[in-house]
C-alpha cells in the first residue's frame, strides 16, 4: 500500500481527535538575514514538535521600517490533539489562529484540567523569570520565601484531597 496523502492523514487525525488550524506569526530584528534565517529555523522548530503531524508554513517577504525588519508567517498545523494545540500557542504566542477543523472540540475532564494546570505552570514560569530580572537581591528572598509558602500550601491540598 503506497503513502498516504495530506488529505487521509489529516481525516484520520481528525478521527482520532485531532485540530487542524492556521496560526500566524510575526517576527522583528535587526536585519533582512536574521529575521528570515530565524523565522525558517523557528517553523522547523514547530514542525518537529512533539504532537504535531504536520506543519506547513509560509513565510511572507521581509519588510524594513524605520531601520527594523519584520515578516510574518501563516503555519497550517496539524495537531494530534486539541491539548497539543494549546501548548503550543501558550508557548508559541501566535499573533492570531484558526480552527480549520473540527467544528466541535470535545474534551474529557483530565484533558481539560491538564491543559488548565499547563497553561498555570507557563504563566508561572514566565512571571517568575521577568520578576527575577527585575528584583533587587532582597525582592528575590521574598519571592522565595512566597513560594515555599505556595508549594507547602498546595501540598496540603494534595493531601486533604487525598484522604
Amino acid at each position: 500500500m503506497g503513502q498516504k496523502t495530506a488529505d487521509e492523514v489529516t481525516r484520520d487525525a481528525l478521527k482520532e481527535g485531532g485540530v487542524l488550524a492556521l496560526l500566524y506569526f510575526d517576527l522583528h530584528g535587526g536585519t533582512k538575514e536574521a529575521v528570515k534565517n530565524i523565522m525558517v529555523g523557528f517553523l522547523g522548530k514547530l514542525m518537529q514538535r512533539e504532537g504535531v503531524i504536520y506543519a506547513l508554513g509560509e513565510i511572507d517577504e521581509v519588510i524594513e521600517n524605520n531601520g527594523l525588519f519584520s515578516t510574518s508567517a501563516e503555519v497550517k498545523l496539524l495537531a494530534r490533539d486539541f491539548p497539543t494545540l494549546l501548548t503550543i500557542c501558550a508557548e508559541y504566542s501566535p499573533i492570531g489562529i484558526e480552527i480549520l477543523k473540527p467544528n466541535e472540540i470535545k474534551l474529557n475532564l483530565g484533558d481539560a484540567q491538564g491543559m488548565l494546570l499547563n497553561v498555570a505552570t507557563l504563566t508561572n514560569s514566565f512571571t517568575r523569570m521577568l520578576l527575577e530580572k527585575v528584583m533587587t537581591p532582597e525582592e528575590k528572598a521574598l519571592y522565595g520565601k512566597k513560594l515555599a509558602q505556595r508549594e507547602e500550601l498546595g501540598r496540603k491540598l494534595l493531601e486533604k484531597k487525598g484522604e
